[in-house]
């Protein structure tokens, strides 16, 4: 039996599957990003006060951070998954690689929008808050993902009902387990960010070797 007749078979399980949650919660894992863009973006803007649309899109960039790193409780769905592909190959070949660019791109946008928001820090001349900045940024995706996992808690429901998400956020929050998780939560993010962060440069750092070496040719 080939390759394509083991890979085939399970990689259409698996798209048929996941394809519409993976694709809505990519989406939504990049909405942040586009947010930083617009946010984010121009020069050296010293202004100490920003305009109200400014701060309702990072009132937005916020509630929809979390959403990135996100990703990494939907290895929920990887049990089930493995027990659809029928046999070992098809989980190498098909399922981890399936589920580690879907992870992999939620870290990626978790990455690109925190590093605008670290440049714009830099550029209005606040670049000593960034360490600190990030830190709350983890700890802030870190409640998103556990009220967003446990709660159900969409990024919009605090906008567009926010007195039954202040209850359901509430209630989450008092339950016992909740600063475990929620303290678990941060150092996946934490580490998420790092790895990517590593790899993200590593690639730049070779690409701009290959870019040398071309102008050298």
């Amino acid at each position: 039996m080939g390759v394509l007749e083991v890979v085939a078979p399970s990689l259409t399980v698996v798209v048929r599957g996941n394809a519409r949650w993976m694709m809505w919660n990519t989406l939504l894992a990049w909405v942040p990003v586009v947010l930083a863009c617009g946010l984010f973006r121009g020069g050296a803007d010293r202004r100490p006060l920003r305009p109200p649309l400014w701060w309702a899109g990072f009132v937005l960039f916020a509630l929809f951070l979390p959403n990135a790193p996100y990703v990494v409780t939907d290895l929920v769905h990887l049990r089930d998954d493995v027990l659809l592909a029928g046999g070992d190959g098809a989980v190498v070949t098909v399922v981890l690689p399936v589920y580690a660019m879907f992870i992999g791109s939620g870290f990626l946008a978790y990455y690109l929008a925190l590093a605008g928001l670290r440049r714009y820090l830099g550029h209005i001349g606040r670049a000593q808050w960034r360490g600190r900045v990030t830190v709350a940024a983890h700890a802030l995706c870190a409640v998103g993902i556990f009220l967003g996992r446990w709660a159900r808690l969409n990024s919009w429901e605090p906008v567009v009902n926010p007195h039954s998400a202040f209850e359901r956020t509430v209630l989450q929050l008092s339950w016992n387990w909740a600063p475990m998780l929620i303290l678990a939560t941060f150092l996946v993010v934490w580490i998420g960010h790092f790895v990517t962060g590593a790899v993200v440069g590593a690639a730049w750092d070779a690409a701009l070797r290959g870019a040398r070496r071309l102008r050298v040719l």
